[in-house]
């Protein structure tokens, strides 16, 4: 392997470590966001359980208030009742009052049910308060945690940056421009390994993208120090080793 290949090849290493810094950073932001997540979703939750508490104690006051109303026109029925002269109006007045007792009965199932929902529902709110504050406790020490990998990563990305210029002003303009074309098509894996796919054919695969790779391509590789590219997926190429047949 040549001088241009021994530069790419610190380079694409050092890429390599810039890489994994910078996942790591990204890993630690994703699983505080995480968690920012999980505890505005359970926010939401509670927000929701006491506007339907809200709504439903609403209604229980609305069925209290109606059950208040008919009490008291059942005692002015109980009255008219004990007044009347008459068998026929005796009757009318004994039905609507049977009538009445029936509506309350249901309006004080009503008030039962909805007071046992708004119990119900004030339960669950404090289930999801102690998960909710479970959640918050944890994210301090994660975010925590994170901040202080931050910082340490943080300067560990500054010095494998001035590594990586130190090791670009190595190469040559016109191969720093392919490899870090590369790169970004790539994902910082600016480079690939040829593949011999028999120990006795000269059959080669880019590494990258398992094309085959033409023998002119394996020879400049073998017999000259220049770049040359997969035609399929435009990394860089190199042999490990000088081919095991000849070519």
């Amino acid at each position: 392997m040549g001088a241009t290949l021994d530069a790419l090849h610190r380079l694409q290493s050092i890429e390599n470590r810039l890489r994994t810094v910078r996942e790591q950073i990204e890993s630690r932001r994703k699983t505080v966001h995480a968690r920012q997540r999980r505890i505005a979703k359970l926010e939401h939750e509670i927000a929701d359980i006491r506007n339907t508490i809200q709504q439903t104690q609403a209604s229980a006051d609305r069925f209290e208030l109606d059950r208040k109303s008919r009490d008291e026109h059942l005692a002015k029925l109980r009255e008219a009742l004990n007044r009347t002269k008459s068998n026929k109006e005796y009757a009318a007045i004994l039905t609507q009052l049977n009538t009445e007792k029936v509506d309350i009965l249901k309006i004080e199932d009503s008030v039962l049910a909805a007071l046992a929902k708004v119990d119900e529902e004030k339960k669950k709110t404090a289930a999801t308060q102690i998960t909710l504050d479970k959640e918050k406790a944890q994210l301090a020490e994660v975010t925590q945690a994170s901040t202080e990998a931050e910082t340490r990563l943080a300067a560990q990305l500054k010095d494998l940056d001035d590594q990586r210029a130190q090791a670009a002003s190595q190469v040559a303009p016109s191969v720093l421009a392919i490899f870090e074309r590369a790169c970004e098509r790539h994902d910082g894996e600016a480079m690939a390994r040829l593949e011999q796919v028999h120990p006795k054919r000269a059959e080669f695969v880019c590494g990258g993208c398992s094309m085959s790779i033409p023998l002119e391509i394996i020879n400049a590789l073998q017999s000259r120090d220049d770049v040359q590219q997969c035609q399929s997926c435009s990394r860089i190429l190199y042999l490990d080793a000088p081919a095991s047949v000849v070519v």
